[in-house]
This record gives C-alpha cells, structure tokens and sequence, in this order.
C-alpha cells in the first residue's frame, strides 16, 4: 500500500512539471528581430490576384547570399543582414523579376521593415529580337545634334497587352536589367492582334540624361531590349517618387554597342 501510495505521489508531481512548462504545447519559435521585412503581391497582366507564396527574395551582393521565401499571406524576413545599403531580388517560376534599389539597413541589430507592398507579375510573352543601335546626326529643337537610332522587333507568341518594349543602357556589355543605371519604356501601340511589329526611336544626349544614363560623350555603351507587359507602380526608396517597374520578358534581345552622343 505504501508502494502504491508512493507511486502515485511521484506521477502527480511528474503532471504537475508538465503543466507548469505549458502543458505541452509546443512553443513557437520567436520571430527574427533583425534583419529587412516586406510583404508582396502577386498578378497576372489582367491583375487578377495570384498566390503570394514562394517568392524568393535574395540580397544581392551578400557572401553567401542572403534569402528568404513568402509565405502565404506574402511575407518575408531575411534575418541577419549586416548594416548597409542594398539591392533586392524578387524571383518566381513563371513570373517577372522585381528589383529594388537602395534599400538602406543603417542598423544591423534592427529589423528593416519596407515601407509598401510590392507587386509582382506574371511573366509577359511578348519578347524584343533584333535590337539594332545606328549613331546619327538627328534634328532636336531646330538644330542637329548626335544621337542613336534604336530599332527593334517585338514578337508575341498570342495577343496581349499592346506594352511593347523596355531599353537598357550601360557601359558594360553584361547589361542588362539587373545592372543598367538607365532604361526607356517604349510603346508602339496598334493592333494587339499584330504577331510581329518593327519599330524605332531616336534618343539625344539629353534623353539620355533624362533617364538617367550619364556616359560622358564618346563613351562605347550598350544596350539591350526586353519585351514588357503590365507594369508595376512603386515608390523609389530615395527619391519618394512614383516609379514603374515594366516588368519584363525573362529573354532579352542581343546586346548591341553604340558611341553615346
């Protein structure tokens, strides 16, 4: 009997542990406190709401490179990044890549929340091909200056959104999205039926600088063309102002080079 009593005696402190540690239930892992935060959406070109999971968000730049994935409500923490001023990379299978710029991190032992929600898009189909770049003498406001012809093809595989094309400059023959200081979108209108429609643009000095590409005149420069789709309107981290994203066709045109005016 004293045996029993006894027994009983230890189970019961034994319960009596267990419910003091929460009764069991296991803990949730506290969330990150450092680190940068946001949240995103996502949208076919008709901006039809699509899941908001598995974006990867990467930290360029970082040894290894720092990531995080979204859940299903579009969020993500990427813990740990040191202090700094960086570039973000938002990436999905079958959707454009988003890219933002100047995200400042002044403090490594502080979470950076993004101030809005981005939105990324369903890839587009329509793709730029035979990018071509000619220097000119071209006439701007009465007088004749240098500048680049620019002419290009956009195919589209079924029709879509009449968005044609985006530009990007820089010094580099890797450029490309990811890398160009400067881009011009240009749109050509028509027929959205059209399967195939050439067209060209003529950019001076100053149009250049207007978008941001500074080369110094007589600089070798280059230049490659994507097809774009539904943009994406964002505020620019530094400036506050209102930007868009265009979006683009994952397969580029062929880099061209020119002398910049």
């Amino acid at each position: 009997m004293k045996t029993t009593l006894r027994y009983r005696c230890l189970l019961g402190l034994c319960w009596a542990l267990v419910l003091l540690n929460g009764c069991g239930k296991k803990t949730r892992d506290p969330a990150p406190t450092t680190g940068i935060a946001g949240t995103v959406k996502v949208t076919d070109q008709s901006t039809r709401v699509l899941p908001k999971n598995g974006v990867t968000v990467t930290v360029l730049n970082t040894s290894p490179l720092l990531t995080a994935t979204t859940n299903a409500a579009g969020e993500f923490i990427i813990g740990a990044v040191p202090a700094g001023t960086y570039t973000l990379e938002f990436t999905k299978a079958g959707l454009s890549t988003f890219v933002l710029r100047s995200v400042a991190h002044p403090q490594a032992e502080v979470l950076t929340q993004l101030p809005e929600t981005y939105t990324l898009v369903l890839e587009p189909t329509i793709r730029a091909t035979d990018l071509q770049a000619t220097n000119i003498m071209a006439t701007a406001g009465g007088a004749t200056v240098p500048a680049v012809r620019f002419l290009t093809t956009r195919t589209t595989p079924q029709p879509e959104f009449d968005h044609s094309y985006v530009l990007y400059f820089g010094t580099q023959p890797d450029v490309s999205y990811r890398t160009a200081p400067g881009f011009l979108i240009l749109y050509s209108g028509g027929s959205q039926t059209a399967a195939v429609r050439t067209s060209s643009w003529t950019l001076d000095r100053s149009e250049f600088l207007a978008r941001g590409f500074s080369a110094a005149s007589g600089t070798t420069a280059y230049a490659v063309a994507y097809g774009i789709g539904q943009g994406s309107a964002y505020r620019d981290l530094v400036t506050g102002r209102q930007l868009t994203w265009p979006n683009p066709n994952l397969t580029p045109s062929a880099v061209v080079s020119f002398t910049m005016p």
